[in-house]
């Protein structure tokens, strides 16, 4: 009896990992080198995944019930969340936040493009100012944005949090711009600092392993 009750619990942990995990979708990041920064850094990094798209409405619910999104939005990234919040939904699921070395290396690829489709800026391939959103947008819905890897919305929609500090370690560091951002700030160098509980409803998330 007490080997079934053993079995049930096992059970139990296995569906609640897979629950969040249900429609995961990662993409390989080779590894190598790639030209790093507004200075072009030549720097070396391993084999990673990273989530193909941002992480959803749905997939948070998943993981946290309580979570409240409007009607039909399911598909569109998950905001206000901390950094705290971001980072126990990743472990949850067996990942982990990316560094900022990780996070650009997926959204620029190794030729030092300024956006993950090349270096100049197109109001059609991202979801910023310029396109007059006014909020962000489905994940995965800009085709021609995406990044030499097929990563998606590295640009725009919303920022994403990062596991890297700024000089002083007071704030944590966010990429990719969003929705409420112009070119300037949707580049693949672009990075933005604010304290770890901070929550937005311009900021998101993806996980990698």
């Amino acid at each position: 009896m007490k080997f079934v009750y053993f079995f049930v619990a096992i059970l139990a942990v296995f569906f609640s990992i897979d629950i969040i995990n249900a429609d995961d979708d990662m993409v390989p990041i080779p590894g190598g080198k790639f030209l790093f920064g507004e200075d072009k850094k030549k720097i070396e990094i391993g084999e990673f995944y990273i989530d193909k798209y941002e992480v959803t409405n749905a997939q948070y619910k998943k993981f946290k019930p309580e979570h409240t999104f409007p009607d039909g939005k399911d598909d569109f990234p998950v905001t206000e969340v901390s950094y705290f919040e971001a980072e126990e939904y990743c472990k949850e699921a067996g990942k982990r936040i990316p560094t900022s070395v990780e996070w650009e290396k997926a959204a620029r690829g190794t030729d030092g493009r300024l956006y993950p489709w090349g270096d100049k800026f197109d109001s059609k391939k991202t979801n910023s100012i310029e396109a007059a959103k006014d909020g962000p947008v489905k994940v995965g819905s800009l085709e021609k944005g995406k990044s030499p890897y097929g990563v998606y919305d590295m640009s725009g929609n919303v920022w994403e949090w990062v596991d890297a500090w700024d000089s002083k370690k007071q704030y944590r560091i966010m990429r990719g711009g969003s929705y409420f951002d112009g070119e300037d700030m949707n580049k693949t160098i672009s990075t933005l600092m604010s304290i770890p509980d901070d929550i937005h409803g311009y900021i998101g998330f993806r996980c990698v392993k």
